[in-house]
């Protein structure tokens, strides 16, 4: 060791002996130290203990025993025993021997020093050092600041020090288990860190380093185990850390008994459980990182007491830590802690899963929700920002959702969330909706029963309580007062509705408590009942009525007759609600006390006179009372009145209640009319303005059900049925729970036909209905074992009924309306795995039948935060129950899995037809996977997405369905892939289902048989019948076992081409597909005005011909374009003699018009020009060669400004492809005026030196500016073909053009047009490929696949060739900061799609509009090339030099239709136009009508990404010009739209007109009125960008 390091180790030794809090003893012995450590080199003689070996403290002692006893006199026990226990104690801040202080600080302070620098020199051991994180993994921490007050403390307290010691003072070894429990956690932490999971390792790794830190502040005789706990949150509280001492207090392994835990506590208690001591042979204690399995044995032998029931609690809580770590597994992390780096293990798709792996995926899944949940409800700053969101919350129904979170999870929050929850739900009572205040009311009862819920630790006998630890009793007490007495500076109406909620928080506080509580709290509620006559009138109803709550059993004698004097003292008040609620509370008492005559004299006393329904609850409570009691025979005109006061809002809610019960009494005793009665209780059911009437309607109603014949319980149900239509949840939501088991009293006829009325309810478009009818089928298969006993059915027949139940129920999971889903997350928890009342065989039938479809379906929940909390409140129960069916039932008995059925259909959408299909082949006994195919190219069908959420909706109820994954690509006609999909399903035969059309037409039955090919496979056919006739069916081709099966004629007529008529025409067709499926697809603007199959591409006759002289046949040419000039020849000869090159247009032998020029060297310009000074302007301004054109002629016509620009933008790609950089018009007769207004929209402009004869335009061409008119390839047909629309088109690109013009001066404005560049793509495909251009019959395909991954060729076929669109886009993040080449909206992911390409089994020839820097054929390359993919030619309408630089880095061979040195900028026109183009945003949540969200690079919307040297104001000019364009297309568009249609295009139909309609983003919080047009909210965006003109220039820096 240097003399360097020597002279560090003595400053830190320095600087540590001068610091609290051994500066205090070490002060008067300063010299000392001094003189020790700098004058005589002390620490030199400590260099022979780093022998390669841990130091040992007692060769430390050995080293510095003089200097100890210099500093203090040495204890009786010696340094090494007294500095353990002093630091030990000194961390307690227990008493100590101060007198030694001096020389144990002195002690420890050198130890510190001493390891510090061991640490440096040996490698790291994980049963010794302890690895704490640096300062960079303590970033984006929510406790950090705690985390470094824990080290702070660690060093500060010598706890490390005093650790070492303990190991040769003591027998124990309790570093070794801390250190090993540390690098556990911090080690398993780190991998889910990385894997993406919300974990803190700030608090792991501290908690960890402080979770057995009390053991060393028990004291001799307490048990160290059971006590501990106490001691390590003591310790974390005294030093301000209870976040942190929080999680390292609760490592027992009884917490987890808790459903819910941190990812932070799971690590922890995860670690502990795997670090185990054991002793040796000579009885010393070894500590081992054990495997969790032999952990489990170990800690079961240290268990006291263990019984059954004991080891079957332990067994489940070692089921939780079990799972998480086959969690942390299938992330990647590293649990045999080898420090290998592991890549997750990808799942299989749940089609492919067998039960038991299914069954793993689903407790994966559970554990997976249960880390994200606490992540966001254990951090206080994501608690917070969760009851905020809570607070602000106006909508009452998704105010409800919330308190449903915290109703689920209040139980896992901490005391200080607990008592921020308790003060938000008590806001919560003043709210206007009577069922959140009772929501609130009973979830703050339930949080103050449940305060100090968990594992409750052993506490010293003599432990004081911590002021600062906030009670249950506490709450109770101050929320007690808020309730009884209401703050005076309050509402009445508020003071009213708090005072209300009482009963409802008692009766909530007393179910939930523990039973030993009950008393504690009752003693304190009771206290209030001691003065009456003290009482208002209101607050003395509310205590009488909340005492009818109290369980009397639990009541102690005294406390009964209290409740009873207290009634009686009341009884005597004017108020009649006073007076019913003391009559009831009399009542209620009456059983539980044993002196009758004080009761009845109580009730005679009371003066009814005034109430008749109160007169007659004291005679029949008196009659029970002196045992006289009879029918309740009530005469029709006051059964008549008591309905008529019911009915009555002046009509006090307990006097209706009162009201209920006798006529309850009344029907149950055969008086009245049954029929009326239960009438008049589903009304009150149905239509009361108090939640109490209507829960007490409904106990009624459900009390005289069995009274009622077969017919009255049919009406009743019917009623009850149409008040879930009612579609208002505060009226319809408490329905279902009295409809779900009244209807269970009808016969089975009665039954079905309730249940198609629950299945039409289903599908209702009011989200409130079909969650009401959700909750109601819920309800019934809760309660469906009840039936069985009143109506016996054979089995078969009750397994379908509960079948079609649970079916019932996944429709609500698949459907697309995130209320729906959460409400049926809610019911599958709630009432099926989490049912008390559901018995263990249902459950479990349950669940092997829902299995794949909840984990097909949870995969498509939309990222809605309350959806998350459904989501994971229902996958904590499910979990719950398959740990419990594996620990208490032995697992599962899974059913011997079923053949495949493997069916291949675009289902472009999925009709009634196939589902027929689909029943039919799961009835024969297979498995139906559904695989939404891509392999038919020639037909231009929805998303990949589309069609398989369609399929979902539509199979949901459909059990043993699932959809193919879109990750496994099968094409039939490619043996590799149905091997592969054999190989899926080893021990399963395979069968393929098809039509008996495709069997007769597709290609592939028609190729020779090979191994693995489409012939060897079992077939299931479904026959095809035209004309009431089967069609021929030879299936002599297929080697497998044919099943061949017949569609009812209904589902044959079914037909894509009838459901697109109807879409078009907006009619009903839920007989033609499912209902849910068609509201999606009206939601979404699908299938509107959408063509079956892809137009193929035709090839024009229009074509250019390049003339280098003056031919003949050119001349011929010529002529005929100048028919109309007043002297063609001397123009021939002109052009002749200026010996310039022709570009002629032709349309078949006709020629449309032609361009003159010539490229000139630049040493001959002058002899070109004829002009000096032009010819040395030219040369100053490019020192390369020039494009000179002299002329461009058009006859006079409809199109002549278009083919004029056809030919321009011809000549000079022409003269860029040969990097010619300069151009000039220099004419060889007069400019008339529509050249000059072509010239001038390409960038050209009056050169500074002219000829005085003529003008002369030049423009400069180093770097381009490049605009691609795409517009008509944006609309769809016929709109595109419409005159006017194309004159709007053509007109809105002349205006942009000029625009760009504007921003750089002088610089070439190159329009492309994407019509030239499709045919001489199309003319270049067709020679990669090896055929003809055009279409021939029969149609013979080339070996190429053509592939364009572009904006190019979509939705269109090229003839002779397979095409197939790799659908890519352009994706910003929300704030333009960056993007990614991803897939299009509602595709599969790139790499998918790529799949599919590469089972086509043909060399690729890739397409797109352009290639310049790569970015999208960058992101494809390695996904070809991981696939295997042959890309024999990518071909593009404009390469660029950097484009020709990129693919020979990809190798890839390259041509394009124009090739671009260089250029400025590119834009496509479509692009720049809102509504109609753009770029992608990327949001959670897609929009409705069929519209994505997308950002146009233009202002108002974004800053434009154009270069700053741009001239003034272009920017702004060039925005509103968009604009501007934009709106007069849509403004056409909707004009000729309405001609058409007869409607308007309105943003919902946008996509009849827009082939992929597109809207601006304006944040998640904007959404646009789908009734209003497109052009109207341009109108508007247009009146924003003119408020920017003024501060233009400020916007754009």
């Amino acid at each position: 060791m240097n003399k360097k390091r020597i002279r560090q180790m003595t400053g830190t030794l320095l600087r540590r002996t001068a610091t609290q809090p051994a500066a205090r003893y070490l002060a008067p012995h300063r010299a000392l130290l001094k003189e020790l450590l700098e004058e005589r080199s002390y620490l030199q003689r400590f260099v022979p203990l780093y022998d390669g070996a841990r130091i040992q403290c007692a060769a430390v002692l050995s080293l510095c025993r003089e200097e100890l006893n210099r500093l203090s006199p040495e204890p009786e026990e010696g340094w090494l025993l007294f500095t353990y226990d002093f630091a030990r104690k000194s961390m307690f801040e227990e008493s100590r021997q101060e007198r030694h202080g001096a020389g144990a600080f002195f002690f420890l302070s050198l130890l510190q020093v001493l390891f510090d620098t061991e640490r440096d020199k040996l490698p790291f051991d994980p049963m010794s050092d302890l690895e704490l994180l640096e300062e960079g993994e303590l970033s984006g921490s929510a406790h950090q600041d705690s985390y470094r007050l824990f080290l702070r403390a660690y060093r500060r307290e010598f706890v490390y020090e005093m650790m070492r010691l303990g190991l040769e003072a003591t027998p124990w070894r309790t570093l070794e288990h801390i250190a090993g429990v540390h690098h556990v956690a911090v080690s398993v932490a780190r991998d889910l860190k990385r894997a993406g999971v919300p974990i803190d390792l700030p608090l792991v790794s501290a908690a960890a380093a402080g979770h057995d830190i009390g053991k060393f502040g028990c004291r001799p005789g307490e048990r160290v185990p059971y006590l501990h706990y106490y001691y390590t949150d003591l310790w974390f509280r005294r030093r301000h850390m209870e976040d942190i001492g929080y999680v390292a207090a609760n490592h027992s392994v009884w917490d987890l008994e808790l459903d819910y835990l941190s990812a932070e506590s799971l690590a922890l208690i995860y670690a502990d459980f795997r670090v185990k001591q054991d002793r040796g042979p000579d009885g010393r204690e070894i500590t081992r990182i054990s495997t969790l399995e032999a952990a489990f044995d170990v800690i079961l032998g240290k268990l006291d007491n263990v019984t059954n029931e004991k080891r079957t609690r332990y067994r489940f809580v070692y089921a939780k830590l079990r799972d998480f770590e086959r969690y942390m597994e299938s992330l990647g992390a590293d649990t045999s802690l080898s420090g290998a780096r592991l890549s997750p293990a990808a799942p299989p798709d749940a089609a492919l899963m067998d039960p038991p792996q299914a069954v793993e995926a689903l407790r994966m899944l559970g554990v997976e929700h249960n880390l994200a949940l606490m992540g966001r409800l254990t951090g206080q700053r994501t608690f917070a920002g969760l009851l905020e969101q809570a607070r602000g919350e106006t909508d009452w129904r998704r105010l409800r959702a919330y308190l449903g979170v915290f109703e689920s999870y209040s139980v896992y929050l901490s005391r200080p969330q607990k008592v921020q929850t308790l003060a938000f739900l008590y806001e919560l009572l003043m709210h206007r909706e009577g069922d959140i205040r009772r929501q609130a009311a009973a979830l703050m009862g339930e949080i103050i029963a449940r305060f100090h819920a968990g594992y409750a630790k052993e506490t010293p006998a003599d432990a004081s309580p911590d002021d600062r630890d906030t009670a249950d009793m506490d709450q109770w007490r101050l929320y007690l007062g808020k309730l009884i007495r209401p703050d005076r500076k309050l509402m009445a109406q508020h003071r009213r509705w708090i005072s209300f909620t009482l009963k409802m928080v008692v009766n909530s506080l007393l179910e939930k408590c523990s039973p030993e509580r009950q008393a504690a709290f009752l003693l304190e509620f009771l206290r209030y009942y001691r003065r009456p006559e003290r009482l208002e009138d209101e607050t003395a109803f509310q205590l009488l009525e909340t005492a009818t709550a109290l369980p009397v059993e639990v009541l102690a004698d005294h406390q009964r007759y209290d409740l009873l004097f207290f009634a009686q003292a009341l009884s005597g008040r004017r108020d009649v609600t006073v007076r019913t609620a003391a009559v009831l509370l009399l009542d209620y008492l009456r059983p539980a006390i044993a002196t009758r005559d004080v009761i009845l004299n109580a009730l005679r006393e009371i003066d009814c006179r005034d109430c008749r329904s109160l007169a007659l609850l004291q005679e029949q409570a008196a009659a029970a009372i002196t045992g006289r009691a009879g029918p309740l025979e009530l005469p029709r005109e006051t059964v008549s009145e008591i309905f008529l006061d019911n009915l009555k809002t002046a009509t006090p809610w307990i006097i209706k209640e009162v009201n209920i019960r006798l006529l309850t009494c009344v029907a149950q005793e055969g008086g009245g009319s049954l029929l009326h009665i239960a009438t008049h209780l589903t009304n009150l059911v149905k239509v009361s303005d108090r939640v109490t009437v209507r829960h007490a309607a409904g106990s009624a109603l459900l009390s005289v059900a069995a009274l009622l014949s077969t017919e009255e319980r049919n009406e009743v149900a019917v009623e009850l049925c149409r008040g879930l239509e009612i579609g208002q949840q505060e009226f319809a939501k408490y329905i279902p729970g009295y409809l779900g088991r009244f209807c269970l009293w009808l016969p089975p006829v009665q039954l079905e036909e309730l249940l198609s009325e629950l299945d039409d309810s289903l599908c209702s478009s009011n989200a409130r209905v079909v969650s009401a009818a959700l909750d109601t089928v819920g309800v019934i298969y809760e309660e469906y074992d009840t039936y069985r006993v009143r109506f016996p059915e054979p089995d078969e027949v009750y397994r379908r009924r509960r079948e079609r139940l649970l079916g019932m129920l996944l429709k609500g999971l698949a459907g697309f309306r995130s209320e729906v889903r959460q409400e049926t997350l809610f019911v599958l928890g709630r009432h099926v795995f989490g049912s008390e009342t559901l018995g263990v065989h249902e459950k479990r039938r349950a669940f092997l039948l829902t299995l794949k479809k909840i984990l097909s379906l949870l995969k498509t929940d939309q990222r809605d935060e309350l959806t998350f909390y459904y989501r994971a409140a229902m996958l904590g129960r499910l979990y719950r129950f398959l740990t419990e069916q594996e620990i208490l039932h032995g697992g599962f008995h899974f059913e011997p899995p079923r053949p495949i059925a493997f069916f291949p259909g675009t289902f472009d959408p999925f009709t009634l037809s196939h589902k027929g299909i689909v029943r039919a082949i799961r009835d024969l006994g297979y498995e139906v996977l559904l695989a939404i195919d891509e392999f038919s190219w020639s037909k231009k069908t929805q998303p990949h997405r589309i069609r398989r959420r369609l399929a979902s909706i539509a199979t949901a109820d459909e059990f043993h369905v699932s959809i193919f994954p879109e990750n496994f690509p099968v094409n039939i006609a490619n043996p590799a892939n149905l091997a592969a999909l054999r190989a899926a399903f080893p021990d399963r035969a395979v069968a393929i289902v098809a039509g008996s059309d495709v069997v007769a037409g597709a290609s592939s039955y028609r190729k020779p048989p090979e191994e693995n090919s489409i012939h060897t496979f079992d077939h299931i056919i479904f026959r095809r019948s035209q004309s009431g006739r089967a069609d021929p069916h030879d299936y002599s081709a297929i080697t497998g076992r044919v099943v061949e099966l017949k569609l009812p004629t209904h589902l044959e007529e079914i037909s894509s081409t009838r459901i697109r008529e109807a879409i078009d025409q907006g009619r009903d067709i839920s007989n033609l597909i499912d209902p849910v499926a068609q509201e999606f697809i009206y939601l979404h603007g699908l299938y509107l005005r959408e063509p079956q199959d892809k137009p193929v591409l035709r090839l024009e006759e229009m074509v250019f011909q390049q003339c280098p002289e003056l031919t003949e046949e050119a001349e011929e040419a010529v002529r005929a374009v100048l028919a109309a000039h007043p002297d063609p020849g001397w123009l021939c000869g002109e052009l002749r003699k200026l010996g310039d090159h022709l570009c002629i247009l032709r349309q078949g032998r006709t020629a449309l018009g032609f361009a003159s020029f010539r490229c000139v060297e630049s040493e001959r310009l002058f002899s070109r020009l004829g002009n000096a000074r032009l010819s040395a302007f030219i040369r100053r301004e490019t020192g390369g060669r020039v494009l000179v054109i002299s002329g461009i002629y058009v006859p006079k016509g409809p199109a002549q400004l278009a083919l004029c620009q056809l030919l321009l933008t011809e000549v000079l790609t022409l003269a860029l492809r040969q990097e010619y950089t300069f151009a000039l018009f220099c004419p060889a007769e007069v400019t008339v005026p529509y050249v000059r207004e072509i010239l001038a929209l390409q960038g050209f402009v009056t050169a500074p030196v002219t000829d005085h004869d003529q003008e002369i335009l030049t423009v400069d061409m180093r770097r381009p500016i490049v605009l691609t008119r795409n517009i008509e390839t944006t609309i769809k047909a016929p709109l595109n073909a419409n005159p006017r629309v194309l004159d709007a088109v053509s007109t809105a690109h002349r205006r942009l053009q000029k625009a760009l013009t504007e921003m750089y001066p002088g610089c070439l404005v190159l329009s492309m047009s994407a019509g030239v560049i499709y045919q001489r793509l199309l003319r270049r495909i067709a020679a990669c490929n090896g055929v003809p251009p055009y279409p021939v019959e029969p149609r013979v395909l080339g070996d190429c696949i053509c592939v364009p991954f572009g904006k190019i060729l979509r939705g269109v076929a090229v003839p002779n060739t397979v095409t197939k669109t790799l659908h890519t886009d352009k994706v910003y993040d929300p704030d333009l900061s960056s993007f990614s080449v991803e897939a299009y909206p509602f595709y599969s992911p790139l790499a998918d799609q790529v799949r599919t390409i590469r089972a086509f089994d043909r060399p690729v020839i890739l397409v797109d509009d352009m290639l310049h820097d790569g970015k999208r054929i960058r992101a494809l390359a390695p996904l070809l090339e991981e696939t295997g993919a042959q890309v024999r030619q990518v071909l593009v309408g404009y390469l660029t030099g950097m484009g020709r630089d990129t693919m020979e880095q990809l190798g890839y061979p390259v041509d394009g239709v124009y090739y671009l040195p260089n250029l400025r900028l590119r834009f496509v026109e479509s692009t720049l136009y809102p509504f109609i183009g753009g770029d992608t945003v990327r949001r959670p949540e897609p929009l409705a009508g069929g519209l994505h969200p997308a950002v146009n690079r233009i202002f108002p919307y974004a800053a434009p990404d154009f270069s700053e040297d741009c001239a003034d104001g272009s920017t702004y000019h060039l925005s509103l010009c968009c604009l501007e364009n934009a709106r007069d297309i849509l403004l056409t568009l909707e004009t000729e739209y309405r001609a058409l249609y007869a409607r308007n295009l309105t943003l919902s139909r946008l996509s009849e007109a827009v082939i992929l309609p597109l809207c601006p983003d304006k944040g998640g919080c904007m959404s646009y009125d789908l009734s209003r047009s497109a052009s109207t909210y341009l109108d508007n965006d247009m009146e924003m960008l003119k408020r920017l003109r003024s501060n233009f220039q400020i916007v754009i820096r």
